[in-house]
């Protein structure tokens, strides 16, 4: 399926927003600047190519593609939202062959965009305070998988992009829970989410989830915000002296999970976001 909107980071918003062949919506808060093209404003339901010289990545059609500049940054496109038009889910959740069909047809949807993105170059990314495991250990099941030494505790998964799940172990992935898969490449992040529903007999199935965010290592410090001081200089400050403590929790982490069997990734390679680097 051919792009009808493509763009990158660091492009001029309303340039964008100009030469786009989908209609997009924008609206401002002070001085944060917002486009949406989504299915629900525009009618429309893009197909969006993340544009890049050497990581270039064209997805799968979308319901909701969102992005965000601000006009004391020169309007450069700092975050990018998309929502994608994944399989419906079947109708009666008892039927057993449809919901059978529904999961394959969900797991090569997914499987799909990750290797695009993997295709694309980018790199698996670990925060410091993750503990750096691969495989079936960076997974959490309803049931055992053979082969899995270490299950994570319940939350968000951060999971491993270069390990291929089988279709039965896709079918097994914890209900209600949510997979985020993270790269990293030239100063750029995408995290892409998956939330499995809980296939429960209610009246309403909301079906499976699956949405990327795509930022910039600027706007993936602005978590470490404070008191409103989020100039570059101040966000990198305060990354780097919180490096301490979160590679703290990832040793707490990793002590538990090498205990119970889990081989931890000793040598990985770390990650520099805005020029700080991670030293253990």
């Amino acid at each position: 399926m051919q792009a009808n909107l493509s763009f990158g980071l660091g492009e001029n918003s309303d340039e964008v927003m100009r030469k786009a062949a989908v209609p997009i919506r924008k609206s401002t808060v002070s001085t944060a600047l917002m486009y949406d093209a989504s299915r629900i404003v525009t009618g429309v339901e893009p197909v969006f190519e993340l544009k890049d010289d050497r990581h270039g990545v064209l997805f799968p059609q979308a319901t909701d593609v969102e992005f965000m500049s601000d006009s004391e940054e020169g309007a450069r496109v700092r975050n990018i939202e998309v929502t994608f038009k994944v399989p419906a889910p079947p109708h009666d959740i008892k039927d057993q062959a449809a919901l059978s069909a529904y999961d394959d047809a969900l797991y090569r949807y997914v499987m799909d965009v990750i290797a695009r993105i993997n295709r694309a170059g980018w790199k698996r990314f670990i925060a410091a305070d993750s503990p750096r495991l691969g495989g079936l250990d960076t997974y959490v099941f309803d049931a055992p998988v053979s082969g899995q030494k270490y299950s994570p505790p319940s939350g968000i998964d951060y999971a491993d992009p270069t390990y291929p799940l089988t279709l039965e172990q896709w079918k097994r992935l914890r209900a209600g829970g949510t997979v985020v898969w993270s790269w990293h490449v030239d100063n750029m992040f995408i995290d892409l989410q998956y939330t499995k529903d809980f296939r429960a007999d209610v009246p309403l199935v909301v079906g499976d989830q699956l949405s990327a965010t795509i930022r910039t290592d600027e706007t993936w410090l602005d978590a470490f915000g404070k008191n409103g001081d989020v100039t570059p200089d101040a966000l990198r400050a305060r990354y780097r002296s919180a490096l301490p403590e979160m590679l703290a929790t990832r040793r707490k982490a990793e002590t538990v999970a090498r205990a119970q069997g889990a081989t931890i990734l000793d040598h990985w390679n770390e990650t520099v976001i805005s020029g700080v680097p991670v030293h253990q």
